[in-house]
C-alpha cells in the first residue's frame, strides 16, 4: 500500500512475502538488502548483495563452439550484518506464531529509512512492543545501521541475540531463464572471524573469499546498547560466528534499545591487508555520529535527490506515489562511484543473476542524464572501466574495434545463450547513444577525455568492420546476423533498429573527431597514436553511416523490423491461448523465431530514441503496425510503447501503457517481482511522465516540449537539470511554466515556439495555439471535380471499363495511382507497373489540357477574403493536397503567393487517409501537426486530418456526417474569427 512518500505494509499474514521482500529493498548503489525481516523468519531470499561482487562458474554446454561464453557471474548473497533474534520467555519471536497487533512496516522514501513496528503476543501471552529500524547510509557506502527498541507490558525474560548471519541458498527456478541461478549453495569461504571490546560496545568482524572470482568481503559491525547485559557467546544457532546476547530481566515490565552499526567493504584478495584498516575508518566515522546524525544524513540527501526527481501529479495520487517509489528504489540500486552499474534487478533481487544489460543505458540513463547528470558520468566511466575486455572480446568474435558484453557484471560476456545474447551488438551503439545524450545534455565534454572518445571510436571500428558493402542491395552498407531489441527475432539481416543505432553511431564518431581536432588537438594526437587511429578512418565511418541500409517496406510504407520480418507468418493471436504468455517460457525459441511476433517495442524504440531523424508520419505508421504484435513479454516495451502513443495522440493506450510499467512491480505484473524489482521499467516510468506526456524531445540542440496532460489531470510538475541549470516544468489546464530555479537563461522549446527561460519564470498556453491552416485543394479552394470526372471518363471509355459519377466520388481526395487502382479493381483489371504508369500520364495530360480553363472565377466562394484573414494575423498557410498538379492550379487562380508551402505531391508516399501530406504541409510551416487546422471536403481527407492530430474542418454535404471539429456548407460566411474558437 503506497502513502505519501511512503511504502505502508499492515498485514500481518504473508501471502506475498517474496515479492514484498523486493518491495522494501534498502540500499545506496554500492550495498544493498532486500526487505526481509532482520530475524530471517520467515524469509523467502534474505539477500544482501554488494553492487559487482560476484563469483565465476563455468557455463557447460552440450555441444561447445568457438567464443561462446566460458564464465557466467553471479552476483552473491553476502553475510548479514543486520541479523537480530529475539526470544521473549521460553519463546524466540516469530510473527507467524503467537499474534500480533497494530503491525506496520514502513519504508520512507524522504528519510531513506526502513522502519517495522508491532506489538506481539507469545504464545504464553506475554505482550511485548517491537520497532526495528533500519537504514543504508547514502553518504558513507559503506556504512548501515538498525535498531531495535523493545518494550514489555509483562514482567518475562528478553533475550536478543546479534550476530552476522551467513547466506541462506538462493530460490532457484531451472525452468525460467530470468531467474536461474547458476550456483548450487553460496559460494563464500569464511577466512577468519574476531570479536572485540571496548567501552563497552561489543564489535564483531568477519573475512570471507569467493573461490574463482578471488575477491575479499571484510564485515563487521558494532553494538550500542541500553538497558540489559551484555555478552559474547560461541552461541552457533544459525551461525559459526560468535553471538552477542542481552538479556533483560524479567522481575519488572521494562525498555531496552540497542543499535548496531555495520560496514561491508570488497577487493581483490591480493588487497585484502587493506580491508581492515577500511573497516577502522568507518568505526571513526561512526563513533564520531549517533544515530540521530546518520539519520539527518539521510534525509538531507534525499532531499537534494528529490529537488529534481520529485514528480507531483494533481489526479492521480497512486500513480504519483508509484512513480516516487520506483525512482526512490532506482537510486538506492544505482551504483554512483564508476565502479558498478545498474544490474537488472538492481540490488533488490537475484534474477538475471545481477547482470548489468543495455537496460541501463537506454532506459535509466535517461534519468539521471537530465536529474543527476554526475551519476550517468559515474555510469558512463564504468563502462569505460570495462573497455580493455571489450576489445578482446572483439577478437574472438574476429572484429576490429570493441564489442561489449550483453550481460556482464566484471566486462566478460556471460551469455550462454548468443543468440538473444552476443548477436545483440546493438549495445555498442546503445552505449555511444547514452555518451552523446549526456554530452547534448550537461556541455559536459570532459569525459571525451576521460575516456568517452576512446569508447566511441573503438566500438564504431567494430561496426565499421562488421557490415559490408552490398552489392545485392544497390551498394547499401548491411549489417547481417544480428539480433535486435526484440528477442523473438534472433539472428536476421539488418536489424532496423540496429542500423539506425549503428548510422547515428558511425555519425557521432565522426563528427566527434573533427570536434577534437580542433578544440583538443593535442588529446586528439595523443589519441591517434594510443590506439592506432589512421587519418583516414573517421571519414570511413561518415561513409558506412551515409550509406547505411535502412530497411523499407514499400507496399505498406513501413520500417520492417529486419529483412525477412514481412515474410513471416503471423502469430495468432486470437486463437493461441491466453495463459502461454510469455512466450519464451512456453515454446522452443525456433517456433517464435518463425513468426511475427514480438517481445518489446524494436522498431519503434529506434524511431523514439532518432525522432528527429524520421518523420512523424512515418513513426505514426511504425506504431499502428507494430502495437498490435507486440506481446509486452518484455518489462522494457511498455514505456516505450507509451511515450509513442502520447506523441501520436492515443492518450488512452498512452496510459494504459504508463500504468503498466510504473505500476509492474507494486502490483506484480509480471509475476517475478520476487526475484527483484525491474529497474529499467521504473527508470521507463519516469521516461513516460518526461517524453511522454510532457513530450520532451531534444531538437536543434534545445529541449523541446510537447505536452499533453491526461484528461484526468488537473497538473503535473517535475524538474530537470540541463546545462546544469535546474528547470521546474509545471504543465496545467491553465498554462505551462517553465522556470530556473537559480539564476542564468535557459532557452528551451514549447512546441514550435523558442523560450528564453530565467528564474522568474516564463509561462505560455498548455494547449496548441492555432499558427496554421492547411488546405485540401480540389472542393475546398477551387472544384477541378469535373475535370478529373472528364479526365478518368474519356481513358475509362477508351479502354471499356465501367466509370460513372458513383466509382468517381471514391476517388476524392486519394492520388492518381490509388484512383485508377479503384478504377481497374471495379472493373476486374490487373496491370503491370509500365501500363499503370503510361495510363496515369495519359489522364494527366488529358486533365492539365482541361485546367487551362481555370481562371481566378473558379475559386470556390469566400475563400480569398479568409486567405487575407489569415495572412493578416500572422497565420501561414499551406495547401495539402494529393494533386501534383497543385502549383499549375494555384497559377491558374492566381493563388501561388497566397500560399506559404505546397506539399510536395509527387515525394508523398502514401497518400489519404494518411497524415503524411498533411504532416508535410505544417512542417513546411514550421508548425507541429497539433498547431494546425486542416480543411478537407472528403472523407479520406478528414480522415487524414484526424489522424495528424490537426483540428479538422469539413465542407460540404460528403463529410457532414463525419467526426469533425467543425462542419460548414463553404466559407462565405465563416473566417478567421470563427476558425480560431477552435483552440479556445
Amino acid at each position: 500500500m503506497l502513502e505519501s512518500w511512503k511504502l505502508v505494509d499492515t498485514s500481518v499474514i504473508k501471502t506475498e512475502l517474496a515479492k514484498e521482500e523486493s518491495l522494501f529493498s534498502i540500499g545506496n548503489g554500492y550495498l544493498g538488502m532486500r526487505g526481509f525481516y532482520p530475524e530471517r523468519r520467515p524469509a523467502y531470499h534474505p539477500g544482501v548483495f554488494i553492487n559487482g561482487f560476484y563469483e565465476l562458474t563455468p557455463i557447460h554446454y552440450g555441444e561447445h563452439a568457438y567464443g561462446l561464453a566460458e564464465f557466467n557471474q553471479t552476483m552473491l548473497d553476502l553475510p548479514d550484518c543486520r541479523y537480530i533474534r529475539i526470544k521473549v520467555g521460553e519463546h524466540f519471536f516469530d510473527q507467524t506464531t503467537g499474534s500480533v497487533e497494530n503491525y506496520r512496516r514502513v519504508l520512507d522514501f524522504r528519510k531513506g529509512l526502513l522502519t517495522r513496528e508491532m506489538t506481539w503476543i507469545s504464545p504464553d501471552n506475554k505482550r511485548v512492543s517491537l520497532k526495528w529500524e533500519s537504514f543504508i547510509s547514502y553518504e558513507f557506502k559503506h556504512i548501515g545501521g538498525i535498531q531495535l527498541s523493545i518494550k514489555t507490558h509483562d514482567p518475562v525474560e528478553i533475550r536478543v541475540y546479534s550476530t552476522i548471519a551467513l547466506p541462506s541458498e538462493r530460490p532457484r527456478d531451472e525452468y525460467d531463464p530470468r531467474v536461474s541461478s547458476k550456483l548450487m549453495r553460496p559460494p563464500l569461504e569464511k577466512v577468519a572471524h574476531q570479536i572485540d571490546q571496548a567501552e563497552g560496545r561489543y564489535s564483531m568482524q568477519g573475512m570471507f573469499r569467493t573461490i574463482q572470482s578471488r575477491l575479499s568481503l571484510f564485515c563487521g559491525m558494532v553494538h550500542e546498547s541500553s538497558g540489559a547485559d551484555q555478552e559474547a557467546v560461541e552461541h552457533r544457532e544459525d551461525s559459526s560466528l560468535p553471538v552477542i546476547v542481552y538479556t533483560i530481566e524479567g522481575s519488572k515490565p521494562a525498555e531496552f534499545s540497542c543499535r548496531k552499526f555495520f560496514s561491508y567493504h570488497s577487493e581483490m584478495v591480493e588487497r585484502e591487508h587493506s580491508l581492515q584498516f577500511s573497516f577502522k575508518k568507518d568505526l571513526k566515522t561512526i563513533n564520531s555520529r549517533s544515530w540521530e546524525d546518520f539519520l539527518e544524513l539521510q534525509e538531507n540527501h534525499l532531499s537534494d535527490f528529490w529537488k529534481i526527481a520529485n514528480i507531483e501529479i494533481d489526479g492521480d495520487a497512486e500513480l504519483q506515489e508509484a512513480l516516487r517509489f520506483n525512482l526512490f528504489q532506482l537510486y538506492q540500486s544505482t551504483g554512483k562511484d564508476g565502479s558498478g552499474s545498474l544490474a537488472a534487478k538492481g540490488l533488490t533481487g537475484g534474477g538475471y543473476e545481477g547482470h548489468y544489460f543495455w537496460d541501463t543505458e537506454i532506459y535509466a540513463m535517461p534519468l539521471f542524464t537530465y536529474t543527476k547528470p554526475e551519476i550517468a558520468r559515474a555510469l558512463l566511466l564504468y563502462r569505460f572501466s570495462i573497455l580493455p575486455k571489450a576489445r578482446d572480446r572483439a577478437v574472438v568474435l574476429s572484429q576490429k574495434g570493441a564489442l561489449y558484453p550483453w550481460r556482464t557484471i566484471n566486462g566478460l560476456e556471460a551469455s550462454a545463450y548468443y543468440p538473444a545474447g552476443t548477436a545483440q551488438y546493438h549495445i555498442n551503439a546503445d552505449i555511444a547513444y547514452s555518451l552523446i545524450t549526456y554530452i547534448e545534455s550537461t556541455g559536459d565534454y570532459s569525459i571525451l577525455i576521460a575516456g568517452g572518445a576512446e569508447m566511441l571510436f573503438e566500438t564504431a571500428r567494430l561496426w565499421a568492420d562488421l557490415g559490408f558493402y552490398n552489392p545485392g542491395k544497390g551498394g547499401a552498407f548491411c549489417i547481417n546476423e544480428v539480433t535486435g531489441p526484440d528477442e523473438y527475432s534472433a539472428l536476421v539481416n539488418n536489424n532496423y533498429y540496429t542500423n539506425q543505432m549503428a548510422k547515428f553511431h558511425l555519425e557521432k564518431a565522426w563528427e566527434t573527431a573533427e570536434w577534437l581536432k580542433e578544440h583538443e588537438p593535442g588529446f586528439w594526437e595523443e589519441l591517434c597514436v594510443r590506439i592506432n587511429l589512421e587519418d583516414g578512418e573517421p571519414g570511413s565511418w561518415k561513409k558506412a553511416a551515409d550509406a547505411m541500409y535502412i530497411p523499407f517496406a514499400a507496399a505498406k510504407a513501413i520500417h520492417p523490423q529486419d529483412d525477412q520480418f514481412m515474410e513471416r507468418e503471423p502469430w495468432d493471436f486470437e486463437n493461441r491461448p491466453k495463459d502461454k504468455y510469455p512466450l519464451l517460457l512456453y515454446y522452443h525459441p525456433l517456433v517464435i523465431y518463425r513468426y511475427r511476433v514480438l517481445k518489446q517495442a524494436d522498431a519503434i524504440l529506434g524511431n523514439f530514441l532518432l525522432g528527429n531523424r524520421i518523420p512523424w508520419y512515418q513513426k505514426k505508421r511504425d506504431f499502428e503496425f507494430y502495437e498490435p504484435l507486440t506481446t509486452g513479454d518484455s518489462s522494457l516495451s511498455a514505456c516505450i510503447q507509451g511515450i509513442q502513443a502520447f506523441e501520436f495522440g492515443y492518450e488512452d493506450a498512452g496510459l494504459k501503457h504508463l500504468y503498466g510499467t510504473t505500476l509492474m512491480d507494486i502490483e506484480d505484473r509480471h509475476g517475478n517481482s520476487k526475484d527483484g524489482l525491474h529497474t529499467a521499467a521504473m527508470a521507463g516510468s519516469w521516461m513516460s511522465i518526461v517524453f511522454g506526456i510532457a513530450g520532451m524531445r531534444t531538437n536543434r540542440g534545445l529541449p523541446c516540449f510537447r505536452p499533453q496532460l491526461p484528461k484526468a489531470w488537473k497538473s503535473l510538475t517535475f524538474g530537470l537539470s540541463l546545462q546544469e541549470k535546474p528547470l521546474k516544468i509545471t504543465i496545467s489546464r491553465s498554462g505551462c511554466r517553465y522556470q530556473l530555479l537559480e539564476e542564468g537563461h535557459l532557452q528551451i522549446c514549447h512546441r514550435s515556439e523558442i523560450l528564453d527561460v530565467t528564474e522568474k519564470g516564463i509561462e505560455v498556453p498548455a494547449a496548441p495555439v492555432c499558427k496554421a491552416v492547411v488546405f485540401d485543394l480540389d472542393g475546398v479552394i477551387t472544384s477541378t471535380d469535373s475535370f478529373h470526372y472528364r479526365a478518368w471518363k474519356r481513358l475509362a471509355d477508351e479502354h471499356a471499363w465501367e466509370f460513372n459519377w458513383e466509382i468517381n466520388a471514391a476517388l476524392r481526395g486519394v492520388s492518381r495511382r490509388e484512383s485508377l487502382e479503384i478504377i481497374l479493381r471495379h472493373n476486374g483489371v490487373q496491370l503491370d507497373d509500365e501500363t499503370i504508369e503510361e495510363l496515369m500520364t495519359e489522364k494527366n495530360t488529358a486533365y492539365r489540357d482541361s485546367l487551362m480553363q481555370l481562371t481566378e472565377k473558379d475559386v470556390l466562394p469566400g475563400i480569398v477574403p479568409l486567405l487575407q484573414e489569415l495572412k493578416e494575423a500572422g497565420i501561414k498557410i499551406a495547401l495539402a493536397s494529393a494533386s501534383r498538379n497543385a502549383p499549375f492550379i494555384l497559377k491558374r487562380l492566381k493563388l501561388e503567393e497566397a500560399f506559404d508551402f505546397v506539399s510536395p505531391a509527387g515525394d508523398v508516399m502514401k497518400g489519404k487517409p494518411d497524415p503524411e501530406v498533411f504532416v508535410r504541409a505544417a512542417e513546411g510551416v514550421g508548425c507541429l501537426p497539433e498547431e494546425c487546422i486542416g480543411v478537407e471536403d472528403a472523407k479520406a481527407g478528414i480522415e487524414a486530418v484526424r489522424s495528424a492530430c490537426m483540428k479538422s474542418v469539413g465542407v460540404g454535404e460528403s463529410v457532414r456526417d463525419m467526426e469533425l471539429d467543425l462542419w460548414l456548407e463553404d466559407f462565405t460566411e465563416t473566417g478567421w474569427s470563427e476558425l480560431k474558437k477552435l483552440f479556445e
